[in-house]
């Protein structure tokens, strides 16, 4: 039975194989179905096409609905950008009255030009065209606060200078009287002011949240020039407003102002910006310099050095092998401050010393031991204003070159043009020592004498020149007065060491006996961490590229480099700190570092030498404090990096959080987001806050 069975099963699968294997089409009477997916795909097509039918009416209707209110729209823009550009004309043609009118009727136009889009409200759902619109809306906005702002500027501006009608009039052929009433309406407008302020923000802001490359051309090419020119003028306004307290008390609008004036050469750095080698005394009065003498600073250094007999700070007496300190070398803190107060005291004791020995019938002695009749008298004085050389470049730019004793100074010659002259040329024309710093002075008178013929339009140029050499720290202002000194720093222009609540980076470094070498430096910050264990550890490499040739005024790089650190960091390892350079110590002894605490950080401090066209490092390794991984632990990070006045580093940051960054101030490369590094590179030309949020 079983043999049965197993044989049909053979016959049935044979059988079902030649079924297979040869099927009859012929009995098929149906025709085949279409595939599900084709069929779905049809109907999916005809309702595609019926929407982009329906769209297309529905977009023709709203087309018709709407094309008034956008023409309308179009049009009052149009006239508002007419009024505008006329209203600009008329301020050129110091027609402020009618200017003020033009720059309403812009401002009204604007307004309706705004209402008509705001009833076009269908369309903004439409994803394109809403991106457009909203733009529009933006650039309008913009429009109203900026014409609403400027109105009142402009009406400002009628009312300072309605007094003074000679177009071509300048600072100098103003009368004392008008200068004060000029500051006074100024200053009572300081509400007004940061009103004005304010609409600028918010006109920046909606202008910056427009997304460019998202626009069609017309606008795009509208919305650009916005963008560029609107930071500017917040720029502008952001910097003179700081200036209404405290400009009238610095420059004598009170009373008169008298100033330990500091010429700081940054081609032979020191803390506070260079190297002082030339002193003066700057007296301001209603906005005037009633009073400007200059001098070699050796002149009051040399007779009273030896008999003051102030220790100096230890790298000045190793590295400079000079024990006893003076007025030249005062800035040896990097805190403008103490610096100021101790240039003072040197001032003021050197001073007294030069009268004791005149009185004494003794000779005063000045640079390279020349016998000098006399110096600058002596006088109280209310502060210390020091600047490099930097500055007189800026303002060069603006005013053109000027000729001083048969030399033509410009702005890009002037500094190796005055050091030929003081460090050589005064040889050959038989000037002597003492005396060879003289053409200072006469180029200071010059250049003053340009600066209050500037016609009053570029008097805007003149504050930007003052605010960015202040903001850069090329220029440095200390105040004995308590409350202008608060002021001061309060602006950031006093130089100080400031305090900070997590991380904290300062790099200053020192030239001790490296001439006029710093010129030719090319210097870079390189600032990292991560975690190792517990510890979050630091590295700081600092590299000096020297580009100079063995000359009269450039050799091998002799820095004395501190490090400002947070307070509570310890260092783990460095190198590259050197004994002496290779001419005074033929062995390469290896330095150490010196560690120390000041202005409530730790301080790390190396001597390093580079010879011309080599490249040295100086690195240091040390753990940051509790309060920087506090800081971290509860998702934030800040770091207060500061500017060593009179020197741009390259600065570079690479710091490993192990926690993903939300979000960074300033802002890292698109590439770089939402990880936990935060790796940014700039030039330091002012201090820098980094702000950090996981």
């Amino acid at each position: 039975m079983a043999e049965t069975n197993n044989q049909n099963l053979i016959n049935n699968e044979n059988l079902s194989e030649d079924k297979l294997s040869s099927p009859d089409f012929s009995q098929i009477s149906e025709t085949p179905k279409k595939s599900k997916f084709k069929k779905n795909l049809f109907i999916a097509l005809r309702v595609l096409a019926v929407v982009l039918v329906f769209l297309i009416i529905l977009g023709a209707i709203l087309s018709f609905v709407y094309y008034n209110n956008f023409k309308q729209a179009n049009n009052l823009a149009l006239q508002a950008k007419a009024n505008l550009e006329l209203a600009i004309h008329k301020m050129v043609n110091r027609e402020f009255d009618e200017a003020a009118t033009l720059i309403n009727q812009s401002n009204l136009q604007l307004t309706d030009a705004k209402k008509l889009l705001d009833e076009v409200i269908l369309v903004r759902h439409i994803p394109y065209i809403a991106t457009q619109i909203k733009a529009v809306d933006k650039v309008l906005v913009s429009g109203i606060k900026l014409t609403d702002s400027g109105e009142r500027v402009v009406l400002l501006i009628h009312d300072i200078t309605e007094p003074l009608q000679n177009e071509s009039i300048t600072y100098a052929s103003i009368s004392p009287a008008q200068k004060k009433e000029i500051l006074n309406k100024i200053v009572e407008s300081e509400d007004l002011l940061y009103e004005v302020q304010g609409q600028i923000n918010e006109a920046v802001i909606a202008i910056d949240s427009i997304p460019e490359d998202k626009l069609v051309k017309p606008l795009r090419e509208g919305v650009s020039p916005l963008k560029a020119n609107l930071p500017k003028v917040k720029d502008l306004i952001d910097h003179v407003l700081p200036m209404l307290q405290v400009v009238p008390k610095l420059v004598g609008f009170e009373e008169p102002e008298t100033y330990l004036f500091l010429l700081q050469n940054n081609h032979e750095l020191r803390p506070t910006g260079g190297f002082i080698g030339t002193y003066g005394i700057l007296k301001l009065q209603d906005g005037e310099i009633k009073e400007f003498e200059t001098d070699n600073i050796y002149n009051l250094d040399k007779s009273a050095q030896p008999i003051l007999q102030e220790p100096a700070p230890e790298p000045i007496a190793f590295y400079l092998e000079q024990k006893n300190w003076a007025l030249r070398d005062s800035n040896w803190s990097p805190d403008f401050p103490t610096a100021a107060q101790k240039a003072l005291y040197f001032y003021k004791e050197e001073n007294r010393i030069l009268q004791e020995l005149k009185e004494q019938g003794q000779e005063i002695k000045g640079d390279s031991d020349t016998v000098i009749t006399d110096t600058i008298p002596y006088q109280p004085v209310d502060g210390v204003i020091a600047m490099t050389p930097e500055v007189i470049e800026e303002i060069l730019k603006l005013t053109g070159p000027v000729v001083v004793n048969g030399v033509r100074f410009t702005a890009e010659n002037l500094q190796e043009e005055l050091e030929f002259q003081v460090g050589r040329r005064y040889y050959e024309q038989g000037i002597a020592k003492s005396e060879r710093k003289e053409i200072i002075k006469k180029l200071a008178d010059e250049i003053k004498l340009r600066i209050f013929g500037v016609p009053l339009h570029q008097a805007v140029d003149i504050l930007q020149i003052a605010y960015r050499s202040l903001d850069q720290k090329q220029i440095l202002i200390y105040s004995k007065d308590p409350q202008l000194q608060q002021m001061i720093l309060e602006r950031g222009w006093g130089g100080a060491i400031k305090d900070a609540p997590g991380d904290y980076l300062l790099v200053v470094d020192s030239n001790l006996g490296s001439l006029k070498t710093d010129q030719f430096v090319d210097r870079f910050i390189d600032y990292s961490f991560d975690w190792q264990g517990e510890d979050l550890v630091a590295k700081l490499v600092l590299t000096y590229k020297n580009n100079a040739d063995f000359t009269w005024k450039s050799t091998r790089l002799r820095s004395y480099t501190r490090v400002y650190v947070p307070a509570g960091s310890q260092l783990t390892s460095s190198s590259g700190a050197m004994q002496n350079d290779k001419v005074r110590d033929r062995e390469g002894t290896p330095g150490e570092v010196e560690i120390s605490q000041e202005y409530n950080k730790t301080v790390f401090g190396a001597f390093i030498s580079i010879e011309p066209n080599e490249t040295g490092q100086l690195i240091f390794e040390y753990k940051l404090p509790e309060q920087v991984k506090q800081q971290i632990e509860q998702n934030y990070y800040s770091l207060l990096v500061q500017k060593q006045p009179g020197v741009v580093h390259n600065l570079t940051l690479a710091l490993d959080f192990d926690k993903t960054i939300e979000s960074a101030l300033p802002a890292e490369l698109e590439t770089e987001w939402f990880n936990t590094s935060y790796q940014y590179s700039m030039p330091l030309n002012q201090d820098k806050l980094i702000l950090i949020k996981f």
